[in-house]
């Protein structure tokens, strides 16, 4: 396997931090001695604490040889150690900037709810975020160019294996500053991939003090700090090649080394050989991988990194405090096939942008009688069962009275969720018929077979994310018009008015259970209200 490493940024200023080191006796060049452990490298300095507590930051030529050499060893680690999370616990993504040929995803699935779904391999949906843990794949003459939301780019070749180890980044502002004009990296952040198999081309932007990035192999470890170079890997042997940086290799026998630029290392069993010169060729190669990662990254800018980054941040469910305190779940940026929904529309990708809130359940008749101060329901009244009876408008002026009284983040606003949105909840991660599988399951959801009539809402176990009663119950309004789907990708879909059918989705009780499946359809004109009818509510970015 072969690891090529593309980097343009300078190696000017290194903050090294490790795992805390044991107390070790210190000799100064003039004799002194200190107890004291190693906290970490800055520049040409060195920053101890004694037993007492007691920081001193020295430059290192005030130090012995011998704790020199101590230094250097102690730093070279810290290249290759694991990443730790920073204090937020923030999460940063790669983007599929472009694929050719077969390149599949193994998803990293989320599990909030009771039901254990294994992950299964996709084609990749270009322009779709993907969190640390995911798995990328390509087959013969295949590859793809991944962004970074740091900023740094990666380009995978024919017949890899790469995993996103870990993936943890500081949030920052959106911009209108295009990826492409990046000299450093947007946010601190410590990265780790794990190339299995395969050809691998990077272009890492200058990384901040506090960030790391480590690309692992079978048969060596590569640490970089701002650098272009690939790295290549099979089950034999392993080849760092430094187009522009220096990077540090670590080989089976923890040995380390130092790579610069034009130059190139192998490892293997046995450990790394010598550190040998780059050919012409193979540095026009480099050269092509990181420019053919940069056009392909172009169109990006720092708002759409910077949404990604917001949208995979650690958070807590959002409560309604004015609506009895109701329950919104948090769905991060992503993608998936929509459709098709057996009528005349395909099964198309679809790609969201920015992450959202969708209520944990469907809107209680306590809930909207709470804030629009009377309670529609004719038919099977219940302070837990869903409110019905009501239109399309109606639910969105709940929505809307829900935004005068809440304080809600800037450019947000309580709404239906589109027709995408409520899909892509409801699924939560799978391709299956329904959230569970492709059978109708009457343990998992009510329909016209299970004859139970409407339920309180949280009677029916929740889907993968955490969400109750995505399936059968009673239908649900989305904010969307009806629209035939599109053949082709779809990013942030949402449909204003078309005609006089706005679309509800997930069936109710009284339908057949193919009505009641992730994808099915249907729409009634915009004044329909019934007994069967609700909604769910939706927290998202001002449409």
């Amino acid at each position: 396997m072969k690891l090529l490493f593309p980097v343009f940024a300078l190696f000017l200023f290194c903050k090294l931090c490790i795992a805390e080191e044991d107390f070790r006796t210190w000799t100064s060049s003039d004799g002194r001695t200190l107890e004291a452990r190693f906290i970490e490298q800055v520049g040409s300095n060195v920053r101890i604490k004694n037993e007492a507590g007691r920081e001193f930051t020295l430059p290192i030529t005030r130090f012995s040889q011998a704790d020199q050499e101590y230094v250097v060893e102690v730093a070279a680690r810290a290249l290759f150690q694991t990443p730790e999370p920073f204090e937020d616990r923030g999460k940063g993504a790669i983007i599929i900037a472009s694929a050719k040929g077969k390149v599949m995803v193994i998803p990293i699935l989320r599990y909030s709810g009771s039901q254990k779904i294994k992950p299964v391999a996709r084609d990749v949906i270009v322009g779709e975020p993907l969190p640390h843990g995911s798995t990328i794949m390509t087959g013969a003459n295949s590859e793809a160019d991944l962004l970074l939301t740091t900023g740094s780019l990666a380009k995978i070749g024919p017949n890899s294996k790469l995993v996103l180890s870990a993936f943890w980044q500081k949030d920052f502002r959106s911009s209108a500053k295009k990826v492409t004009d990046l000299k450093e990296e947007t946010s601190p952040s410590r990265v780790a991939f794990k190339l299995e198999t395969g050809d691998l081309v990077v272009e890492v932007k200058k990384l901040n003090r506090e960030s790391s990035f480590t690309i692992e192999s079978e048969l060596g470890v590569a640490g970089i700090r701002g650098t272009q170079f690939g790295f290549s890997a099979d089950s034999d042997s392993t080849e760092l090649a430094v187009l522009e940086g220096r990077v540090g290799f670590l080989d089976k026998n923890q040995k380390a080394k130092t790579v610069a630029t034009a130059q190139k290392v192998a490892g293997s069993a046995n450990g790394a050989g010598e550190v040998d010169t780059l050919a012409e060729s193979e540095k026009v190669q480099l050269a092509k991988a990181v420019s053919d990662s940069q056009e392909s990254a172009s169109d990006y800018d720092l708002t759409r990194l910077a949404n990604t980054v917001e949208g995979f941040a650690p958070k807590l469910n959002y409560i309604v405090k004015s609506a009895l305190n109701m329950e919104l779940i948090w769905c991060p940026p992503g993608s998936f096939i929509m459709g098709p929904d057996g009528n005349d529309s395909p099964a198309h990708p679809v790609l969201l942008t920015q992450g959202f809130y969708l209520g944990k359940y469907e809107v209680t008749q306590a809930e909207y009688e709470k804030i629009m101060g009377v309670n529609p329901v004719t038919q099977n009244k219940g302070e837990k069962l869903p409110v019905t009876g009501i239109g399309w408008r109606s639910a969105l002026s709940f929505c809307e009275s829900l935004s005068s009284k809440e304080r809600v983040p800037r450019g947000w606003k309580f709404t239906l969720p589109s027709e995408a949105q409520w899909e892509y909840a409801c699924r939560a991660g799978t391709t299956t018929s329904y959230s569970w599988g492709n059978s109708f399951d009457a343990r998992l959801a009510s329909s016209q077979v299970t004859n139970v009539g409407v339920v309180e809402v949280g009677s029916f176990p929740p889907n993968p994310w955490g969400f109750f009663e995505m399936h059968g119950n009673v239908s649900e309004f989305t904010f969307d018009w009806y629209h035939p789907y599109p053949n082709g990708l779809v990013i942030d879909p949402v449909v204003d008015k078309i005609g006089a059918l706005q679309i509800r989705r997930g069936g109710n009780y009284n339908t057949p259970s193919l009505n009641t499946s992730s994808s099915n359809r249907n729409k009634p004109d915009t004044g329909a209200k019934h007994q069967k009818l609700g909604f769910r509510l939706c927290l998202a970015p001002a449409r």
